[in-house]
């Protein structure tokens, strides 16, 4: 697959993740103010991940150059949250049921049906993050190439007025003669 097609469905997959701070913000449960942060934050990504996507369709380098380093930080930002919320989930939420009071062996089952579930959930919460990482870097690439594309764009550029230079004293001398 090339890689810009690859770079267009990371930046398309990006948009459709940020898409949940508008979803979770008119769900209208604003008692937890870092949940909230993270909806607007998501909100204001997915405005640059539109200008990416606009900059990756229109060969933009500029733009693309800004989402590339905007996508690192997205990066980080997304690892601190995914973190943060993970603890508050498996370590500080209550996950016992009130039905289950004075059922020992019944609770037993719960717990352990609890841990078996949560260790599959932080296996996919570091796939996600591996993968995120992953589409950091081929952005990274793509935006690499793009820049040596850039280039030699401008070194072709410049060998071809300088090869026009030539020709034209070269027709200079000849007339001269």
């Amino acid at each position: 697959m090339p890689l810009k097609t690859g770079v267009y469905l990371i930046t398309i997959i990006g948009l459709i993740n940020k898409l949940s701070g508008f979803y979770g913000l008119i769900s209208l449960d604003y008692s937890e103010p870092v949940v909230v942060c993270i909806h607007v934050y998501s909100l204001l990504a997915l405005g640059i991940f539109s200008a990416g996507l606009y900059g990756i369709h229109n060969d933009k380098y500029s733009f693309i150059r800004s989402f590339a380093l905007f996508y690192w930080g997205d990066f980080v930002i997304s690892t601190m949250t995914t973190i943060y919320l993970a603890i508050q989930w498996f370590l500080y939420t209550d996950h016992s049921l009130p039905e289950l009071a004075g059922k020992l062996e019944e609770t037993q089952q719960h717990d352990d049906t609890f841990r078996a579930e949560s260790i599959v959930s932080i296996v996919f919460l570091g796939l996600i993050r591996v993968t995120h990482f992953y589409f950091a870097i081929v952005l990274t690439q793509y935006y690499y190439s793009l820049g040596k594309t850039q280039y030699s764009k401008v070194a072709a550029a410049i060998d071809e007025e300088l090869n026009v230079a030539y020709d034209e004293d070269e027709e200079y001398d000849d007339k001269r003669q």
